[in-house]
């Protein structure tokens, strides 16, 4: 996904930070290739999960205060769609927190394709709503923000936020049975890594068979449309 997600990101962003937890695949020469990057490493020797990520997160931004106009703080899944984006953030004075509209996406069933010089999104351009990927996560850094796990919703905290959803965030996760099912078998194994709780991550547990499972991802394509021409306020 990460070429993917360096194209995209590449054509209005003016750095792209990245925390690599000692990849041992392709992953830092990929993000070394880009003069956008700015990569650095995760500085604990305890793994990552979504507890951890999230105390970091809370300090980390903080160092795009004076550097930056807005922060989009994303998975590399998570594309962050408009297309104007540079023209509509332009417009967002007063504004502190944008929403964002969620879909899942849904591309051909296979995964992840290899990136051939098109944006994932023009190639896949079909998805569902899911509004529990509708993150606030499009943000001005001045603002002391404070999230859920998985940065879902905010939690104790009430910044101006657009009245309406002004972006969409395309979610490149549920694509096929296949890939979905070693992804979440993954993520499974990676939560709880240090108190055994794997509470937060119920829907990628072997024996459910719910929203967000593998088995889930067989009724997408039937309830999909383009993402792309879609309104947000339908």
């Amino acid at each position: 996904m990460l070429p993917h997600y360096l194209a995209h990101y590449s054509t209005f962003a003016d750095r792209i930070l990245v925390w690599d937890d000692k990849s041992t695949d392709n992953t830092r020469s990929i993000l070394s290739a880009s003069p956008l990057v700015e990569l650095r490493d995760w500085p604990f020797d305890t793994g990552i999960d979504d507890e951890t990520f999230l105390n970091f997160s809370y300090a980390a931004y903080r160092t795009a205060r004076g550097r930056a106009d807005w922060i989009m703080w994303v998975d590399v899944d998570e594309l962050i769609y408009h297309p104007n984006m540079r023209h509509m953030l332009e417009r967002a004075d007063g504004l502190e927190v944008i929403r964002t509209c969620g879909f899942n996406m849904i591309g051909d069933g296979t995964g992840i394709p290899q990136f051939d010089g098109r944006q994932i999104y023009d190639r896949f351009p079909l998805g569902v709503r899911a509004p529990v990927y509708s993150k606030p996560v499009v943000f001005r850094p001045h603002i002391d923000i404070k999230w859920n796990r998985g940065k879902h919703a905010l939690e104790h905290f009430k910044p101006r936020v657009s009245s309406n959803c002004l972006l969409k965030l395309l979610h490149f996760r549920y694509l096929g049975y296949d890939y979905a099912k070693a992804r979440n078998a993954n993520n499974y194994s990676r939560v709880g890594i240090h108190d055994g709780d794997k509470g937060c991550a119920w829907t990628c547990a072997p024996d459910y068979n719910g929203e967000h499972s593998a088995e889930w991802t067989k009724t997408l394509p039937q309830h999909s449309f383009n993402v792309l021409e879609a309104s947000l306020y339908d």
